[in-house]
């Protein structure tokens, strides 16, 4: 008969020749000749069959096969086992979770989009997987490892994403797995790893677990309306964050500012946004601007802002609320007939992607005469308003000082702000005669690399047409 060391070495060799079922059968054919305590007492053999269960999916087994040998989860167990008993953890929430599925691309989390603060139902029961996770991860952090902090750093990411992936986020789930787990116990250690976009390989850096912490809270904050902590958090982490990526530090700056609107400082918000503006031209910041501007009732500053933001890049079903503030705007300058348009527009948008219709917006048309403008006529609406809000394009100072000046012509000018810098390109500002051009560079172009703040550039200016803006194309470099 063979030993305890001997069936475990069998076992082992059998799992790291990757012939897990056969180790399986091994286990299942001669356990018999072994204790209970034995086979339970024998760190090898445990994390070796819950390894082994896990890479052949059988994850509910490897629970049972824990509780069979009465194999406690605590900090007094070995590491092999707990973080054998981790990956099982993480292989079951990923194989429940199949939307995450990209964990590369990084920078879709962190692209912000326009946030939604109407009050919604964040209700949940949290299921055993998530307190299981819970549970183990403040043991795995004590350990203090290189494999410990590996394993954290999934289990903490394969929850968050995947909540973030889903096409209706549950923004209190994210807070309460934030809450159970301290910050300063996470690593701010940033790997880099290797992406390739159009047959091209690219380093790229990710955020720290310590980052992405304040990332995820912050923003699920944010989605509840917890405005005072949201203020906090995101203050907390513009101060305790040595580097960011992403964009992270405009984000936290802008958490900070519409905290400070819904806490009722309104000034101070307009001005940190006009500032957040300067670093990333979106469209959804300028409209928080309109809106302030608007409950100030500075309606010009207010309508020029919404009217950026309209104009701005950004897919127009995204902008079903800006198209109802512009209506709010021109409703109070007196033009009616084009408020009464922009209303009907965030209606018949809705309605074209079976969306819910605000009853605000339906209160707001029931005051109007007009008759109502049907969703066969939403095409011709929509061209119609594009080229209104693009006749205000043409009238800026920009245009003013570009007319005399034919588009073929070359210009000189200085990049002086980049907005993107990842797997997709480049793009951002040049500036050249006191005005700016934005412009957009794919990754695989022989000067991308090159291109930063300060760096003077031969351009063209590309007209305006059909669904895209005036933008430069950068010819050269000046040495």
């Amino acid at each position: 008969m063979a030993s305890l060391f001997d069936f475990s070495r069998q076992i082992s060799n059998l799992k790291k020749e990757k012939r897990y079922s056969e180790a399986l059968s091994y286990f299942k054919e001669n356990k018999t000749a072994f204790s209970k305590e034995q086979l339970s007492n024998n760190e090898y053999i445990v994390s070796d069959i819950i390894s082994c269960l896990r890479y052949t999916n059988q994850f509910d087994a490897g629970f049972q096969f824990l509780k069979t040998y009465d194999i406690k989860i605590d900090d007094s167990q070995k590491e092999r086992i707990l973080t054998a008993y981790g990956w099982l953890l993480w292989s079951k929430y990923k194989a429940e979770n199949e939307n995450v599925n990209n964990f590369d691309d990084e920078t879709q989390f962190f692209d912000e989009d326009e946030d939604n603060f109407q009050q919604q139902d964040f209700h949940y029961d949290k299921n055993e997987l998530i307190e299981r996770i819970e549970t183990l991860i403040p043991i795995l952090l004590g350990l203090n490892s290189d494999f410990s902090k590996t394993l954290v750093s999934n289990l903490f990411s394969i929850v968050l994403k995947s909540e973030k992936n889903k096409p209706t986020p549950n923004w209190k789930l994210v807070n309460d797995f934030c809450n159970q787990i301290d910050p300063i116990l996470l690593s701010t250690d940033c790997s880099t790893i290797q992406v390739e976009r159009k047959g091209r390989t690219q380093d790229m850096e990710l955020a720290s677990d310590f980052e992405n912490w304040y990332a995820y809270k912050t923003k699920a904050l944010m989605k509840l309306g917890e405005w005072q902590e949201c203020f906090d958090t995101s203050k907390e982490a513009l101060e305790k964050i040595d580097k960011f990526h992403y964009s992270n530090d405009v984000w936290f700056a802008r958490r900070v500012a519409l905290s400070k609107k819904n806490l009722g400082n309104a000034e101070d918000a307009i001005e940190e946004l006009e500032t957040i503006l300067k670093k990333k031209r979106e469209w959804f910041i300028q409209k928080e601007l309109a809106e302030l501007y608007f409950e100030k009732a500075d309606l010009d500053a207010a309508f020029k802002m919404a009217i950026d933001a309209i104009n701005n890049f950004g897919p127009l079903e995204f902008k079903v609320d800006l198209l109802y503030l512009i209506g709010e705007i021109l409703n109070k300058q007196g033009k009616s007939d084009l408020a009464f348009k922009h209303f009907s527009l965030s209606k018949l948008v809705r309605q074209d992607k079976e969306w819910k219709v605000p009853q605000k917006v339906f209160d707001e048309l029931n005051q109007f005469e007009q008759s109502e403008i049907s969703i066969n006529e939403i095409k011709n609406l929509k061209s119609e308003l594009k080229e209104y809000w693009n006749g205000f394009n043409k009238n800026d100072n920009r245009h003013k000082t570009l007319n005399h000046r034919n588009n073929s012509d070359n210009l000189q000018g200085e990049i002086i702000r980049i907005l993107h810098d990842n797997e997709r390109g480049k793009d951002g500002f040049i500036k050249s005669e006191n005005n700016e051009f934005y412009f957009s560079v794919s990754p695989n172009w022989h000067l991308t690399n090159e291109l930063a703040v300060g760096i003077k550039v031969i351009f063209k200016v590309l007209p305006a047409t059909d669904g895209k803006k005036e933008q430069a194309r950068i010819l050269k470099l000046i040495d």
